[in-house]
């Protein structure tokens, strides 16, 4: 029957390969580079791992001929097709492989997390040689883009389809069945799934607001209450909702300013492989703690009878709170004996606390498991002892027989003292530190978090508890860390700090002063420092918008002057170092001044200001634009690859112009002459204005709103 099958799936392989490289060939597929989307290798590789090794070879050749018919069929030339099939089976076996020899059986539970480590980097690996040896190929072609695109596309698509196509597809075949949900759960699996999609149907049936992130939480709800399968289904809903909202360009899409089938694509990846990100880990971490769970559960019910001669008091109780066992440490915590406690109605429980760690005791005998219960008994002299009990349900080996709870309780009377004790200086300090106008940090020698006020807390954009014992790295990330690290090494070393931090992500966006206290023992022995930081943001934000007033005109938002001056005396000394050509551009727009005087002043600016957004729009934001003043424009373009460039550019910004400019609600059609210097030895900026303004009189001469270069 097997060797029957097998033909079979073998051929279903090959047309699911070629189907999936056709969609990413055509769809995804930039003119003269590669696809953006690759999702047939994830595909593959998911499949491979619940197959014997000896099988793999048949695979492959399904996998190869499948991709090379999609490719010919496409019309890709042989020999590329050959390569780039071959280089994707290499990707395949690096990563299949890689994980096959570090976790055999992927379905143990206990494996999930080594599963992962290989995963991820036999992913980053494998994808990187694959994008080398494609990229190599790709741009032997005359008419190929650079290595570097071609690299960096090649590396994100199989990347982020690895991840998330050979992820889903291990999940989805060790769920089976259990993708709509565990037995018994199939009404809420299906009531979270119809909150993805009512969310789906909220995000993409508009399009005025960037509303992705609001497709996290029912994704969220999925995973948390239905695992791996719950990841399953939900990414799968968002994935090809989002698919579809990107292919028609709807929802959030259409807020995208570039309407390139790339850019759209690449976003999709990103947000599908946050999906996975945000999704996956979470159910990783719920199925390992139900694996801990479980084994601690069999584990305590294994072993708590050997606490009959433990010190600690041990407790065997029914269900009505009758005693059966009593050990003989109660004399010791409690000064009760045995025979005392057990006697029944006999009740030591504090009024306030008996309550509570009864129905606590309650609730485990009805539910099982084991439950930690804290409160106050009464000693035999009359006061209260803290005690710390933990208790379970234990089944006796006679099915029929009446299950028991046993507790475990010790005295933490002196614990407790000292907790309430701390709690109070705790308290004390805590009012005073969070109540300071300051950010205040403690990090010990090892770069942990161990106290943070309630102002650094908000800086970090999470509660302080949720940072605390976390390095300044992991709470930070690497690039800010990279950043202070010298500060850091300093401060332990103990030498103070003071200094001052820019922006980042990491700091919420503010300009901090930071100053770094070092705490050391008596000894002298690192213990940390003491990091203090006060928010003078508001201080840089007034001085750089008075910087920005001095280099910006108020009425364009272009450069004005001052600005231009400095950016072609910059521009000037790279081209003589670099010995590279410089175009100037002057333009002023034609008999602006009868606007002024026929329609207004209002209208003269409405139409330098429209002027200024299509002057824009024409060149790359490289290139420096700047109003000189009155209707007075220059354009500066560095690295000009000769003076086609500069036509180029005059052409797109005459043909702006032809459209008319609405100007305090009366259309005017504004023509612009256009001076162009193309100089490819550049003397000096001054002689560089000077021919650029020689060539704007010759536009003018020749009947204006064209333009006239000339050549240096």
């Amino acid at each position: 029957m097997l060797q029957r099958e097998r033909p079979v799936r073998l051929a279903l392989l090959l047309g699911v390969v070629a189907v999936f490289t056709w969609i990413s060939i055509d769809l995804t597929r930039v003119a003269g580079s590669v696809s953006s989307v690759w999702i047939s290798n994830g595909i593959v590789v998911g499949l491979l791992l619940f197959r014997a090794t000896r099988g793999w070879p048949a695979m492959f050749a399904a996998t190869f001929c499948g991709e090379l018919g999609a490719r010919l069929l496409h019309g890709d030339a042989a020999v590329p097709a050959i390569l780039h099939g071959l280089t994707n089976l290499i990707e395949i076996a690096l990563v299949a492989g890689a994980i096959r020899r570090r976790v055999p059986d992927i379905t143990d539970p206990a494996q999930l997390t080594k599963l992962a480590v290989t995963a991820t980097s036999s992913t980053f690996i494998g994808a990187a040689l694959s994008a080398l040896m494609g990229a190599t190929v790709e741009t032997s072609t005359a008419a190929a883009r650079p290595f570097g695109e071609v690299l960096l596309t090649w590396y994100t698509a199989h990347v982020i389809g690895m991840v998330v196509v050979a992820t889903l597809v291990v999940v989805a075949r060790r769920e089976r069945g259990g993708l709509l949900g565990r037995p018994g759960h199939h009404l809420d699996f299906a009531s979270c799934m119809a909150v993805v999609l009512a969310m789906c149907a909220v995000v993409y049936l508009q399009q005025s607001l960037p509303l992705l992130f609001l497709l996290f939480p029912p994704l969220l709800l999925i995973t948390f209450r239905h695992g791996f399968a719950g990841v399953v289904s939900g990414v799968t809903v968002i994935a090809i909702a989002s698919g579809i909202a990107a292919a028609l360009r709807a929802g959030p899409f259409v807020l995208i300013a570039d309407d390139a089938l790339l850019v759209r694509t690449l976003l999709l990846q990103l947000f599908v492989a946050t999906s996975c990100a945000i999704s996956l880990p979470l159910a990783t971490v719920m199925s390992e703690r139900k694996r801990l769970a479980t084994q601690y559960r069999v584990s305590e019910t294994r072993y708590r009878t050997l606490a009959d001669y433990s010190r600690d008091l041990v407790l065997r109780m029914s269900a009505d709170g009758s005693r059966s066992y009593v050990s003989p440490a109660v004399t010791d915590m409690l000064g009760w004996t045995p025979a005392e406690f057990m006697a029944p109605g006999f009740d030591v429980l504090h009024p306030e606390d008996g309550p509570s760690m009864r129905d606590a005791l309650q609730r485990v005998y009805a539910e099982g498991g084991t439950d930690t219960i804290t409160g106050r008994m009464r000693h035999k002299d009359g006061h209260y002892v803290w005690i710390e009990a933990i208790a379970t349900r234990v089944q006796q080996d006679d099915p029929r027989a009446t299950p028991e709870l046993i507790a475990s309780a010790r005295d933490i009377s002196k614990r407790m003292a000292a907790l309430a004790a701390l709690d109070e200086s705790q308290s004390r300090l805590r009012a005073v530190a969070d109540n300071m106008p300051a950010f205040i940090a403690h990090v010990d020698a090892d770069e942990r978090y161990t106290f943070l006020n309630a102002y650094y807390g908000r800086l970090l954009g999470m509660p302080a508890e949720r940072v605390l014992g976390k390095t300044v790295r992991e709470t930070m990330g690497d690039s800010a860390y990279d950043a202070l690290e010298p500060r850091i090494r300093a401060a332990l070393a103990g030498a103070e700090q003071v200094f001052e931090r820019p922006p980042d992500a990491s700091n919420g966006g503010r300009f901090l002063q930071s100053h770094f206290v070092p705490h050391q023992a008596a000894d002298g022995t690192p213990q940390g420092f003491y990091a203090l930081s006060f928010d003078i943001t508001p201080q840089k934000e007034a001085e750089r918008a008075l910087d920005r007033l001095a280099r910006v005109d108020p009425l364009t938002g272009l450069g004005n002057r001052r600005q231009f001056e400095e950016r072609l005396g910059l521009a000037v000394a790279r081209a003589r170092r670099h010995d590279t050509p410089l175009v100037l551009m002057s333009l002023d727009l034609d008999k602006f001044k009868s606007i002024n005087d026929t329609y207004g002043h209002p209208a003269g600016d409405a139409v330098l200001r429209v002027f200024a957004q299509r002057l824009s729009v024409c060149v790359y934001d490289i290139d420096a634009i700047a109003r000189l003043g009155g209707d007075e424009f220059v354009v500066l373009v560095e690295d000009a690859t000769g003076p086609a460039v500069a036509e180029l550019i005059a052409q797109k910004i005459l043909a702006a112009m032809d459209q008319p400019i609405l100007a305090e609600g009366t259309p005017l059609r504004v023509g612009t002459s256009i001076g162009i210097a193309y100089a490819t030895t550049v003397a000096s900026g001054r002689a560089l204005v000077a021919l650029a303004d020689k060539a704007l009189y010759d536009a003018k001469v020749a009947g204006r709103n064209t333009y006239r270069m000339i050549e240096d």
